[in-house]
């Protein structure tokens, strides 16, 4: 139990530094200069959001691989939709759908890797829990 609640904890508080950034005007990427710098970061920034959803809800969303990327999807770019349309309230910042679609890029790339690996070894662990047959053969 407090280790889900320390996921979703970390998730909120990953969202609430989303947000702030998204709040200061002007604001720049460090490091240096080159052209899809900003870009790159938007990736960045929405694939940990990927993949710390997956671990706040993704684990209990769906047998499916498919059904819980698609999921997650939604509510990641459901929130990079809305962190743009908030930026477009920042003096110095702006609305864009350049932006919001590297966000969708990075939140698939994030939630897809940990969807994939992350139900592929729930399902390991739980065949590795299941009585075997008589004999000790696999079924």
């Amino acid at each position: 139990m407090m280790n889900s609640r320390f996921r979703i904890l970390a998730l909120i508080l990953y969202l609430a530094l989303i947000f702030f950034i998204s709040s200061r005007p002007h604001l720049r990427p460090p490091g240096p200069e080159f052209k899809l710098k900003d870009k790159l970061a938007h990736l960045s920034e929405y694939f940990i959001l990927g993949a710390l959803l997956f671990e706040g809800f993704g684990r209990g969303v769906s047998r499916s691989k498919f059904g819980t990327f698609i999921f997650l999807f939604a509510v990641g770019t459901s929130i990079g939709a809305l962190d743009e349309i908030f930026q477009s309230y920042i003096p110095g910042r702006e609305m864009s759908a350049h932006d919001w679609l590297f966000d969708a890029v990075g939140v698939g790339l994030g939630s897809g890797v940990f969807v994939h690996f992350g139900l592929r070894k729930r399902i390991a662990m739980r065949n590795r829990s299941l009585p075997r047959s008589e004999g000790g053969a696999e079924p």
